[in-house]
């Protein structure tokens, strides 16, 4: 068809037809846009009240496992006469097959005096270095203080420094240990469930169970 060869009123016409399914084109799209932000809705919505449902179960679950679970410790205990950091605690069945670690995890933190105490320690350290051997023992040591990326001290490897101070018997570096020690403010972050269970061929699979953002 050759548009030149058609009257005003037949161009008028084609053009009118042209609009209208332009227009009823716009109008399928938007009706599909609506029909999809519709269909989300209502996914959503059924989606989240399940995960709610799944979330509220998990939390009664946590809740009921570290109550229960504080009388097998207290047990444990006085049976085997220890004492429970509450960090963490490992149970296992008779057989190893099955093992739950509950505890609560934290993050190490120091008040401000902490680096007086490293600076009395790294000061009675540096009398040490008489020599090139004396010197690296001193640099292996030193390693202990060494500040993780959120700039601070790790509390085992001050543990491991303790029982140096103690071997060593010398008052400053005991008493910069002291300082450190005292200066700790660990800050509790959440409580947490771990279940490890093993084959007969004694290979391990964790139990996908992550209950630490659970309160």
């Amino acid at each position: 068809m050759n548009i030149e060869d058609l009257s005003k009123e037949q161009k008028a016409e084609l053009r009118r037809q042209l609009e209208a399914e332009e227009k009823a084109e716009k109008a399928r799209v938007q009706k599909e846009r609506e029909n999809y932000k519709s269909l989300v809705d209502g996914w959503v919505e059924e989606t989240v009240k399940k995960l709610q449902n799944v979330s509220s179960i998990m939390m009664d679950a946590k809740a009921d496992i570290f109550a229960s679970s504080a009388t097998i410790i207290q047990m444990k205990n006085e049976l085997f006469n220890v004492k429970s950091d509450r960090k963490s605690d490992t149970l296992s069945t008779s057989d190893g097959s099955k093992t739950i670690r509950i505890g609560n995890r934290v993050n190490e933190g120091w008040d401000d005096t902490v680096n007086v105490g490293v600076e009395k320690v790294k000061a009675y350290l540096h009398t040490l270095a008489k020599d090139e051997e004396s010197a690296a023992l001193v640099d292996t040591i030193m390693n202990l203080l060494a500040k993780d990326r959120k700039g601070n001290l790790k509390a085992q490897k001050v543990l491991e420094l303790e029982r140096l101070a103690e071997k060593s018997g010398d008052v400053e570096f005991l008493d910069g240990i002291r300082i450190i020690k005292d200066a700790y403010r660990p800050v509790p972050t959440c409580q947490f469930i771990e279940v490890v269970l093993r084959d007969e061929n004694g290979k391990e699979r964790a139990l996908p169970l992550s209950m630490s953002a659970i309160d």
